[in-house]
């Protein structure tokens, strides 16, 4: 029977969590993959735009016999350096051009749903008896019960939710005190 209440607790606790927070806009890691696939993308095909130039010129240097063939072979390897530094470049450039989007949209989110009295730091009493040692997520609910929104980064707000939410739902055998989950419920009461 005891056993029988404490996954309903645990239960209750996961459905909490899926009722305050919607995993799906949280999630930056699956929001942001088509955009980082996307720019190392464009990061490769810039750096194949500039090695292909600067071999076209080798190449038509070396067949009008401006230049011997050591010079056009070491040219070859050379060439290799800034075509990987502008591909690099063009690379980090785009994918931040495009998750500044979805990092405003998870910013706007978090503003909103944590308001002026905070949301994360309620599941505190969770944390503490699952993984007492998680920092992130501990720095996370710092944050938002001080309501310092310059400390809450989207990635890590999201990835936070998502580690508790985890730890919860995959408990197993580590089941959740029954004073836990009152004291969870007087925070969730809390103004």
């Amino acid at each position: 029977m005891a056993k029988h209440s404490k996954r309903k607790l645990r239960n209750n606790i996961v459905q909490q969590i899926e009722e305050s927070f919607d995993l799906q806009r949280l999630n930056y890691r699956l929001r942001t993959k088509p955009v980082r696939n996307k720019s190392k993308l464009a990061g490769a095909l810039a750096a194949f735009f500039v090695y292909g130039l600067g071999f076209a010129g080798g190449y038509y240097s070396w067949q009008h016999q401006l230049m011997d063939y050591e010079v056009f072979a070491k040219l070859v390897w050379v060439l290799m350096i800034p075509a990987t530094v502008i591909g690099m470049f063009i690379w980090l450039l785009v994918s931040n051009r495009r998750e500044y989007e979805i990092r405003q949209d998870i910013q706007s989110y978090i503003r909103d749903l944590e308001g002026s009295q905070g949301l994360l730091w309620r599941y505190t009493p969770i944390l503490s008896e699952l993984k007492p040692g998680e920092l992130m997520c501990k720095t996370m609910m710092l944050a938002s019960r001080e309501g310092n929104y310059e400390k809450m980064s989207p990635e890590d707000y999201s990835q936070a939710v998502l580690n508790i939410y985890e730890m919860v739902k995959q408990s197993g055998r580590r089941q959740i005190s029954s004073e836990t989950a009152a004291e969870f419920m007087r925070n969730l009461e809390q103004p």
